[in-house]
């Protein structure tokens, strides 16, 4: 997974919060209530906006720092990792779903989308499962408990 550091410009709206935008990455813009949650959603929308690019086999744009900020905005360097797997495609279903179907509780199935085994994506508070890696996981057949040391040699 690739590390990588871009500068966002927060600019203040007249209703309240702010609205993000990446000077090096045109077209991606975000916003938030409070200058935390538009940091946060800058990171979440530069990693969506580079793992596509990754996806696409497209070069990043280079990092560059100091943009002119007017309107009482704030410039910050946001820091984020990603790679292409973070691009999900194809169909999703919640994790409540997803764990009713492999038999297993929520809480492990986000476990297993952090350890690869499925794949998805958090939104908020909400997990999403792609329906083919948990098709995939039940034609697996996995048994219950810890592997064997003999199966792991």
């Amino acid at each position: 997974m690739g590390k990588y550091i871009y500068e966002a410009v927060l600019h203040p709206d007249e209703e309240g919060g702010y609205w993000v935008t990446v000077p090096d990455l045109p077209g991606c813009v975000t916003e938030g209530e409070t200058v935390e949650e538009a940091a946060f959603m800058a990171a979440d929308a530069m990693k969506t906006y580079v793992a596509s690019l990754l996806m696409d086999g497209r070069r990043l744009p280079k990092a560059t720092f100091g943009a002119d900020v007017e309107d009482g905005g704030l410039a910050i360097a946001v820091f984020f990792e990603t790679d292409e797997n973070y691009i999900v495609s194809g169909e999703v279903m919640s994790a409540a779903q997803a764990s009713r179907e492999l038999g297993v509780s929520p809480g492990r199935v986000t476990h297993m989308i952090d350890a690869g085994i499925l794949e998805g994506y958090r939104e908020g508070r909400r997990t999403y499962v792609t329906v083919e890696s948990v098709e995939r996981r039940k034609a697996d057949d996995p048994k219950a408990g810890r592997p064997k040391k003999a199966a792991m040699a």
